[in-house]
């Protein structure tokens, strides 16, 4: 809103527009009453937005100068296996692993080198065009107003040259809208200003001067509202950070790499480094307690090294880790290097996972994931998409879950420990436990065979343990249905309770197996618009055949009487 005195005496009250139309459908929101009057302003003021469209265009055309190396970059990083065996196969003084590497790289350059040159964006009116490609050339309009968010990527290198990696999201689909690799900040705030703030940039002829400054009026307005209904959700300090590294598992994946490593290059690694030789040599002139000892403190210092790698990841992962919610949508922004923006409008958040392993049970600590409309899992995620759902909220401290799920979702009561939580059937524990004896009995013929009489001990000491796993897993799984939800828990080392919501809710199914059958169970599954990220589905096996249809009809009946919370 301009503060000029004169602009202001010329801008006319809102009050002497023309009152709208009477009608029994008018909507609720005040600022719609002029709805008629603004669609009749933009049909006057078609000239001037075209030539501001074309103005848009010409400032914001094309990619920065060093997208080529950043897309090489990345296609490099994606292909680090070929680039290992071209170094190996170099240092062997061996062609074919060159070869192969460059009949991969060359085209990857080539392709890369395309898209910089041929890649063009550009607001035409109410879309965001994006053309791609020279031979086979490839136009995509994504509508503005379907534009939920402009996440942004950044790593160490993007912030030395003040630049972003942006990704085009809407409310449908599995990917990107758009994938604009990379951008200066400077046209990223312009992009930003043309999509969102499309109103307050638009010139205006002479005939509509006065009605678009009252519609300029009505926009300022409405983003006052926003701004106050803005408030910080969750912030995670290094502390907390430190306590989730040491609880998680990720420093045992570098285990694997170096496994993987080791016997991949075994043969290479021997002529630099006798790793065997080494270890007779430390080991000769020790007697069995020390060799004993040795291999313990060996062991401690590896589990020591993989919780601090945990700890290091978490750190430059979700280092200044904010969750904002500003008006319907949910921010986050972290990272230590690489800095992350994704956002989550909360009317697509389909289900909630609350997930603790044993130590942050120990700790008293959650992570809370979500899955959203059209964004099923994948085997390969990017970095917003992993953020925003896998790990929305990678540690918060136990009091603070059900705040924070309530602030998910508007209008949600999830006073967890007073529901009623049904087990499933009495007679699930028996039918665990002849599984397990099953597979002890398969254990121990398999020792025998391929180690003798001894094998058959393996059988015979994995007994009592899955015993006791198959009476922990029965009673584990519980479900519960309010007026509001659906949620399932289970799982014993690593506790997952999920919900999803009524109005959310897609199928539901009900199918017996024949050994279902012969137990007199059958499993209930529950199925929304999104799955994967969350690890965990609402799929309640070893329910008693009466139990679980009973609760299919009534979640058929509540899911088709649904009022959705959001418009």
């Amino acid at each position: 809103m301009s503060s000029d005195p004169a602009d202001s005496a010329d801008s006319p009250n809102p009050s002497d527009l023309p009152a709208p139309a009477e009608s029994s459908d008018r909507p609720s929101n005040p600022f719609a009453d002029y709805g008629i009057v603004e669609a009749e302003i933009a049909e006057q003021a078609q000239p001037s937005l075209n030539d501001e469209a074309a103005t848009i265009t010409q400032k914001l055309g094309r990619l920065h100068p060093l997208s080529l190396v950043f897309e090489v970059i990345s296609h490099v990083r994606s292909l680090i296996f070929p680039a290992v065996i071209a170094i190996f196969s170099a240092a062997n003084g061996r062609i074919d692993g060159l070869i192969f590497a460059g009949i991969i790289f060359v085209p990857t350059l080539i392709r890369s080198t395309i898209r910089y040159f041929s890649l063009r964006y550009q607001i035409r009116e109410s879309e965001l065009v994006v053309t791609e490609g020279i031979f086979f050339q490839r136009i995509r309009t994504v509508p503005i107003e379907r534009i939920q968010n402009i996440d942004l990527i950044q790593n160490l290198l993007h912030r030395v040259f003040n630049l972003a990696e942006v990704r085009i999201e809407t409310a449908s689909g599995t990917e990107a809208e758009a994938t604009l690799r990379v951008l200066s900040m400077s046209k990223v705030e312009q992009l930003r200003e043309a999509i969102f703030k499309p109103q307050s940039t638009r010139p205006s002829s002479e005939d509509a001067t006065d009605a678009l400054s009252a519609e300029s009026t009505l926009a300022d307005a409405a983003q006052i509202v926003v701004r106050e209904e803005s408030e910080t959700l969750h912030s995670i300090g290094i502390s907390e950070l430190i306590r989730a590294g040491i609880a998680s598992n990720r420093g045992t994946i570098l285990l694997g790499v170096l496994f993987g490593a080791y016997f991949q290059f075994d043969d290479q690694l021997e002529q630099i480094v006798d790793i065997k030789s080494m270890i007779r040599a430390v080991s000769e002139g020790m007697d069995t307690y020390t060799i004993v000892f040795v291999s313990i403190a060996v062991f401690i210092g590896l589990l020591l090294l993989f919780r601090l790698l945990g700890i290091a990841w978490y750190i430059l992962r979700f280092q200044g880790y904010e969750l904002t919610r500003c008006g319907e949508d949910l921010r986050i922004r972290c990272g230590l290097f690489t800095k992350v923006s994704a956002t989550v409008p909360r009317k697509r958040i389909q289900f909630i996972s609350i997930q603790q392993n044993w130590l942050m049970r120990w700790m008293k600590l959650s992570s809370i994931r979500i899955e959203t409309a059209g964004a099923a899992g994948k085997g390969k995620e990017d970095a917003t998409k992993t953020v925003s759902s896998r790990w929305f909220l990678p540690v918060v401290a136990d009091h603070r879950v059900r705040e924070l799920v309530e602030a998910l979702r508007p209008g949600l009561v999830w006073d967890w420990e007073s529901f009623d939580w049904q087990p499933i059937s009495p007679k699930a524990g028996r039918r665990m436990i002849r599984i397990a004896i099953f597979v002890s009995i398969l254990l121990g013929i398999g020792g025998y065979l391929s180690l003798g009489l001894w094998g058959i001990t393996a059988g015979l000491a994995a007994m009592p343990c899955l015993i006791w796993l198959a009476i922990k897993r029965s009673k584990s799984k519980k479900f519960t249905r309010t007026d509001q939800i659906i949620a399932y828990r289970s799982g014993i080392f690593t506790r997952r309770t999920s919900m999803t919501f009524f109005e959310k809710v897609q199928t539901v199914s009900v199918y017996e197996s024949p050994f279902d059958r012969r137990w007199g169970m059958a499993t209930l599954c529950v199925d929304t618009a999104a799955a994967g990220p969350a690890d965990h589905k609402i799929k309640i096996g070893y329910l008693t055949n009466e139990l679980a249809k009973s609760e299919f009809e009534a979640i058929v009946q509540q899911s088709s009487g649904k009022q959705p919370v959001f418009g």
